[in-house]
């Protein structure tokens, strides 16, 4: 049996409804941490809260409308921000932004926390929050991170599956990643590379 790599610690994972969120939200809590999901649909958010059994909690939100942004921000202190939701607009990544802004202060009281942001494809935007988030917070034990997915051609010739991408996304969260912070890991097959 493995030992715990997140126990006691709350993890948020925004579209944790999601195959890849759900995935993600199963392997933190058998690393040892307190769930919360967050999705649109409420009998989406039941049927992930029923999966993962007790210590998950669901809350409803839009990530494109901020006040629904600080409403989720404001239920509990989040250790680790999983920031699954896809960044397909303006506002996802308003909200992605003001979610970090809300939370990271909670993080910096308690002595650190991880960010991990799930970009698909275009990574500009995250890459550039990546780093200068990790700039920002690193001195207070805040590491950030990007895992970038994608469902191009690549050189393996095959379409990953969500546990692989969520290995690597709990791999970041957890403290076997304790000196990686502002890193773009590419979980794409090598994509990026042909």
């Amino acid at each position: 049996m493995s030992t715990p790599n997140v126990p006691g610690r709350t993890a948020l994972v925004t579209d944790g409804t999601s195959e890849l969120g759900r995935v993600t939200a199963r392997l933190l809590k058998h690393d040892g941490a307190q769930l919360i999901v967050s999705g649109r649909e409420s009998r989406a958010g039941r049927s992930a809260v029923n999966e993962l059994g007790p210590g998950a909690r669901f809350i409803a939100v839009d990530l494109g409308d901020l006040a629904s942004v600080d409403h989720l921000a404001r239920q509990m202190p989040v250790d680790i921000l999983v920031n699954n939701a896809d960044v397909a607009d303006v506002d996802t990544l308003a909200g992605m932004y003001f979610l970090v802004a809300a939370v990271a202060p909670g993080m910096i009281r308690r002595g650190g926390g991880t960010i991990v942001n799930v970009a698909s494809g275009t990574t500009g935007a995250v890459a550039a929050l990546t780093r200068t988030w990790a700039t920002e917070f690193g001195s207070a034990g805040i590491r950030v991170n990007t895992v970038v997915t994608t469902s191009r051609p690549n050189a393996l010739g095959r379409v990953g599956k969500p546990a692989e991408i969520a290995e690597a996304i709990t791999f970041l969260a957890s403290g076997r990643a304790s000196f990686i912070t502002g890193a773009m890991l590419h979980v794409d097959g090598g994509a990026s590379i042909v």
